[in-house]
């Protein structure tokens, strides 16, 4: 599948996924805080739907969570989108946003000395 459709399936793809996530997870908000997607992506030969969330609170539990109610979103896009082939969805919890946090955290607290 050329780039450009790739492209296009991940952005519907992750309007969906937020869509899904904000009304079927109303309960969880208590428990997660803010949820956020981060990053879709799909596979090159569309076997995979990787979709990168990260949240303020209950990390750990976060993608096991997501992962519970990933066929009801796989039904979803596969309602949304007329494609062969409807890859499968899996929640990937994303460090990325912590790591940065870590980084941004000791580049602050240096103690250098200006001369």
């Amino acid at each position: 599948m050329e780039q450009k459709r790739l492209q296009k399936l991940e952005s519907i793809a992750k309007k969906i996924a937020s869509e899904h996530i904000l009304w079927s997870l109303t309960e969880a908000e208590d428990i997660f805080g803010i949820i956020t997607i981060t990053g879709v992506k799909v596979s090159t030969d569309l076997s995979y739907l990787d979709i990168y969330v990260s949240s303020l609170e209950n990390k750990d539990i976060l993608a096991k969570t997501l992962a519970g109610r990933a066929h009801k979103l796989q039904r979803e896009i596969a309602k949304s989108i007329s494609i062969r082939k409807v890859p499968r969805v899996r929640f990937r919890y994303d460090e990325q946003w912590e790591i940065a946090s870590d980084i941004n955290y000791t580049l602050h607290t240096l103690d250098i000395n200006k001369s």
